[in-house]
């Protein structure tokens, strides 16, 4: 049975007129039944979050051991940079060789040129909110335009 249909037939047994039980055991039972219904979610919730968070450990534990995979397998590529000097290498299970490219590299003193010249060599990030910042004006009894504080409640299980 659903708490919606615990709560239904909790309301039928209180009389629309008066507001009386019409069945004291009855409803007692069922709010026993919902109390129960209401605690098993509960613990539901929390071992789903438990379970979550050993979840995301061993993500953060797998990230980690990747990152560091990928790491030894960059000085592994390096090292073989170094030995072959731009030679080609071949065998019957690897093959090694080197392609061109080109990259842009820019110094320090390249923003303070690029600020002058003009902003097409620039990209500007759009402006973020600080919403900490409003909280804290607001909190001082200033009016920010187009923000409001709006109170909360929620739900904490343990």
């Amino acid at each position: 049975m659903t708490i919606y249909d615990i709560d239904q037939q909790m309301a039928a047994l209180v009389d629309p007129e008066t507001g009386e039980l019409l069945d004291y055991d009855a409803f007692d039972a069922l709010q026993m039944e919902r109390e129960t219904k209401i605690e098993d979610m509960a613990l539901w919730y929390k071992n789903e979050m438990a379970e979550a968070a050993a979840i995301r450990a061993e993500e953060e534990a797998l990230a980690e051991r990747r990152k560091r995979t990928e790491n030894r397998a960059e000085r592994l590529k390096g090292y073989i940079d170094t030995a072959l000097a731009g030679e080609k290498f071949k065998t019957s299970r690897v093959v090694c060789s080197f392609r061109a490219s080109s990259a842009v590299e820019v110094d320090d003193e390249f923003v303070t040129w690029a600020e002058q010249y003009g902003d097409t060599f620039l990209r500007f990030k759009t402006p973020e909110v600080n919403k900490a910042a409003i909280a804290a004006a607001i909190k001082d009894g200033q009016t920010v335009p187009h923000a409001t504080m709006v109170q909360r409640q929620n739900l904490s299980i343990k």
